[in-house]
């Protein structure tokens, strides 16, 4: 194991955090810190930021709807969570089957931690409006990480290096490709504290 990486498990003092995410950056983060994966939203994806909003403000209804699979254009399966607020679509896209893909997110999501959720938005092109949308999400313990600089919400960290492009969230590149493009923040702080900052061994 890389010793940056082995640090971070070190580091972290919150371990039974559920992590609600819109892209696979969830089970990629359980995954680098060693971690129980303790949310549903692993290896799938919300991709409409608005449903995502909708989803994450209204988590515990959303989760105690059943999966509707719908007809999928791609080789994995696609559904929908048909709830009081709208549909939200949800892309299995590490998963063959319907069958599979169910089995895991009902299992998972019992394994849901109340009293510990985070969300972890991939914010990948944005607009300013839709961070601030993020920003009102209800639960306070939440970060979006985008390509946005200058719009100020509380909520945001902003990745602006320059050799970073959209859809690279998960690649390795800052520190000499020892961490991770959304390492720029600290994550481990954040997961720790709940507060934003950039890692600082990025200087």
């Amino acid at each position: 194991m890389h010793t940056l990486r082995l640090a971070s498990r070190m580091r972290l003092r919150n371990r039974n955090f559920s992590l609600i995410t819109n892209t696979c950056i969830g089970g990629i983060v359980y995954h680098d810190l060693g971690l129980k994966f303790l949310s549903p939203t692993i290896n799938c994806g919300i991709r409409d930021h608005e449903q995502f909003f909708t989803f994450c403000n209204h988590l515990r209804h959303y989760l105690s709807l059943p999966l509707t699979f719908i007809p999928s254009q791609w080789n994995y399966p696609v559904a929908t969570l048909e709830g009081d607020y709208g549909p939200v679509t949800v892309y299995f896209s590490h998963y063959k089957t319907q069958e599979q893909a169910a089995a895991k997110w009902e299992e998972r999501k019992g394994r849901v931690n109340w009293d510990n959720i985070v969300i972890l938005m991939d914010g990948d092109n944005c607009t300013p409006q839709q961070a601030a949308a993020f920003n009102r999400i209800q639960w306070p313990h939440k970060v979006i990480l985008t390509t946005l600089s200058g719009t100020h919400q509380p909520s945001e960290f902003a990745i602006t290096h320059p050799d970073y492009h959209p859809t690279e969230l998960l690649e390795y590149g800052p520190l000499h490709h020892a961490l991770r493009w959304y390492e720029m923040m600290d994550l481990v702080h954040f997961l720790n504290t709940g507060n934003i900052r950039k890692n600082p061994l990025l200087k």
